[in-house]
């Protein structure tokens, strides 16, 4: 009687505790992070420079841009204090305005894709960074092409759940515990017998 007892315990702690388990271990659906580029995007948004030698020395005017948007092939106006020691490079970085060299006054707005674009000016090794806003270029409409359907209609049906639930492995585990639960009370009723 006492190890039926002892088995039937067994049997019940594992079809209430099986369960979790098994949703426990199932990682959360979360949608996975979109694959990005080699390219620059318009949104990116630089890492801030560390400072080896204190807090910024080297940068006396903060970089500033005049216009602050424009369309491709604009001139911009770099306004910024920097005292660079000697050996040290000084220079603006963009993916939307390249500076023209030498004095790194001014600059010219690239051909590129319309959005908020980030210019850096490196002083040794500083940097200061603004904004600069490229407005799409005015032109005609481009003219709309009509999609071709190929292949077999898609019905949008699906062989399980569409949203990754974790259902099927719970099924799976609920159906396990009860099979070792089952197995559990034979052996225990077998025992008893003897």
């Amino acid at each position: 009687m006492k190890n039926t007892v002892v088995v039937a315990g067994v049997a019940a702690a594992f079809l209430v505790l099986a369960p979790t388990a098994a949703l426990a271990a199932a990682p959360p659906a979360t949608p996975s992070a979109p694959a990005t580029s080699a390219s620059p995007s318009p949104s990116a948004q630089p890492t801030e420079p560390e400072y080896p030698d204190g807090p910024m020395t080297r940068v006396k005017k903060q970089l500033s841009l005049s216009p602050g948007k424009g369309l491709p092939g604009a001139r911009v106006n770099f306004d910024f204090g920097c005292s660079a020691w000697p050996g040290e490079k000084v220079g603006i970085r963009s993916a939307a305005v390249v500076a023209d060299n030498p004095g790194l006054g001014t600059g010219t707005v690239a051909n590129v894709k319309p959005g908020r674009y980030a210019v850096t000016l490196h002083c040794g090794i500083e940097a200061s960074t603004a904004y600069f806003q490229v407005l799409p270029a005015e032109g005609p409409a481009p003219k709309q092409v009509a999609k071709v359907p190929a292949g077999a209609p898609q019905t949008g049906g699906t062989d399980g759940p569409a949203d990754g639930s974790g259902a099927p492995l719970a099924a799976a585990a609920a159906m396990g515990v009860l099979a070792v639960g089952g197995s559990g009370l034979v052996v225990a009723r077998r025992a008893r017998r003897r």
